[in-house]
């Protein structure tokens, strides 16, 4: 896993980073009915777009002298930091398996075993579970199939009817056909081959008198655009994107920089959270007898962030001062410098 493993590896490409060893438990785009467009699909990626981005600038390192075993936790944990929170929304944990020879890999879902109260049992296995699980065995993407395949239902219903014009029409004539099997056919022959689109005939010619009787249903009034940009705010918050990061059309710089700063520091951060748990939890498996504490993580290339840890980083300033000056008048604050020493000196390590 670590730097000299790289010999171990048979593929010709050194690999960056992983990718799935399997097909996911819930694919991303599922199957919708003929007449649904899979917008909700798309906007669902556009989301966790959001969450990829947010997630490339977290690193994680050790936060002392170099270790071996540490080197290669937090390299395996770096590397597939993608896919564990792929887990966390698919299948609502992380889990990563482990071997005494430090061999980490994400498995697949056929490998796991449950009990009866679904939690994972399998040998040499680290798991973190998500709110949603420990309390209803849900995950997000289950939570947002609902919202998402009423938006391919409305998108669909939207195409469907701006193709037909938004236009029902009874016909009779003649020549239609009478029996129930000659109109089922009749229509399912007609709607393929009559519309605005290019492979269709917009017009019907015939040699006979037909009567058309037009139905205008109120579209405009239906309000599928309203109620699918409503749904795509409701899985935004659900995912934790502030929908600044997504409308950034109608927001002002200053809007767009205060989400982002919200975004990394609670919905980022939270999953640099609950993977620093997984890489935690590895470290004390491999009984090396190291601290825990020994893997930390940081955020790159967000100046917004640094900008925040620096502040507080001159509040303790503020605050050491101000102990300093209480032990100079006599007073015995060596416990007070002692907490104080110990909360700043990760921090001391991100800015």
């Amino acid at each position: 896993m670590g730097l000299f493993n790289r010999k171990d590896k048979t593929e010709n490409a050194l690999q960056v980073n992983e990718v799935n060893n399997s097909p996911s438990f819930l694919p991303w785009v599922w199957g919708f009915n003929r007449h649904d467009k899979p917008l909700g699909n798309f906007l669902l990626q556009s989301i966790l777009t959001q969450i990829w981005q947010g997630a490339s600038n977290i690193t994680f390192k050790g936060s002392g002298k170099p270790l071996m075993v540490v080197e290669d936790i937090t390299t395996f944990i770096d590397r597939n930091s993608t896919l564990l929170i792929n887990q966390w929304i698919q299948w609502g944990y992380m889990v990563v398996f482990y071997d005494r020879k430090r061999n980490y890999r994400i498995p697949s879902y056929e490998e796991l075993k449950f009990d009866t109260n679904g939690r994972i049992i399998n040998k040499f296995a680290v798991v973190v579970y998500s709110p949603q699980y420990q309390t209803e065995r849900s995950s997000l993407i289950k939570i947002a199939i609902p919202v998402i395949g009423s938006i391919n239902k409305m998108a669909g219903s939207d195409d469907y009817l701006t193709e037909t014009l938004g236009c029902l029409s009874i016909l009779s004539g003649q020549d239609l056909p009478s029996n129930v099997a000659q109109k089922e056919n009749f229509l399912k022959n007609f709607s393929q081959t009559y519309g605005i689109g290019e492979d269709k005939y917009q017009f019907l010619l015939s040699n006979r008198e037909i009567k058309v009787t037009p139905i205008n249903p109120p579209i405009k009034e239906l309000g599928f655009s309203e109620k699918i940009e409503k749904s795509y705010k409701w899985l935004a918050n659900l995912f934790g994107v502030p929908l600044q990061l997504l409308f950034s059309d109608s927001s002002t710089f200053n809007n767009v920089k205060e989400a982002k700063l919200y975004f990394m520091n609670n919905t980022i951060r939270f999953y640099a959270e609950q993977i620093l748990k997984v890489g935690r939890e590895l470290l004390t498996a491999s009984n090396e007898f190291i601290p825990q504490n020994e893997i930390t993580y940081k955020f790159q290339n967000t100046p917004e962030l640094e900008k925040s840890l620096s502040a507080a980083c001159e509040e303790r300033s503020v605050y050491l001062k101000y102990l300093m000056d209480l032990k100079a008048a006599g007073i015995d604050v060596s416990k007070e410098l002692n907490e104080l020493y110990q909360e700043s000196r990760r921090l001391f390590k991100e800015v």
